[in-house]
């Protein structure tokens, strides 16, 4: 059985679409990032894991489509939601990139804690030093396509409040090429259209 976790200070007011799931809220209200995400997938570790934040949007029948996914790479990390700009098809990768949703397998959570620790001043990023972990451990993580979560950005970070403000929308989320009637294979021939479709729906967002 899969267990679902989110990720937040407690201060922001989750997407409707969480209502799909059923959750455990890990709090995060001292604002310690990098401390806060190591004990979490200590704590995560113990349950084949979903972890998401909760600044996302959750593709419609999320919870199916993303363990249709899971039963295919059981014993794999998958990043969900990674690189938002960037066309590929999926691929394993040792390079860790943005933790807006990603699966542990059982038992595997706490030994990239255990790694981390190893790089906690190496960086004030928490992905980053993720990804030194995966590196460190010659762990390649699978990095799926197209996206099944979308970043509800223009917005501020609540967890890691000092981010870089670049881009972290994608115009590669699956409800976008549901509703075009695109196939991902062909998506970067549509890129702009996909582009168009992703401003147009954060215009109709409130963004809270």
């Amino acid at each position: 059985m899969i267990k679902y976790f989110v990720r937040t200070t407690g201060e922001r007011t989750l997407d409707s679409s969480y209502s799909q799931l059923e959750y455990e809220l890990l709090i995060d209200s001292n604002h310690q990032p990098i401390e806060s995400f190591i004990q979490q997938l200590e704590y995560i570790s113990e349950y084949d894991a979903v972890l998401i934040e909760d600044d996302c949007i959750l593709c419609k029948n999320f919870k199916q489509r993303i363990e249709d996914v899971i039963a295919n790479y059981k014993d794999k990390v998958i990043n969900f939601f990674t690189f938002p700009l960037n066309y590929f098809k999926t691929r394993e990768s040792k390079t860790f990139a943005n933790n807006q949703c990603t699966y542990y397998p059982k038992g595997l959570a706490k030994m990239i804690a255990d790694n981390m620790k190893l790089f906690i001043n190496e960086s004030s990023s928490y992905s980053k030093i993720e990804s030194l972990a995966l590196e460190k451990m010659n762990l390649l993580h699978l990095q799926y396509r197209p996206c099944l979560v979308q970043h509800n950005d223009f917005q501020p970070s609540l967890i890691q409040k000092h981010h870089i403000p670049i881009p972290r929308v994608t115009p590669y989320f699956i409800d976008y090429l549901d509703e075009l009637g695109l196939d991902y294979n062909n998506a970067k021939n549509f890129k702009e259209k996909l582009r168009r479709k992703m401003y147009e729906n954060f215009s109709k967002c409130t963004i809270k």
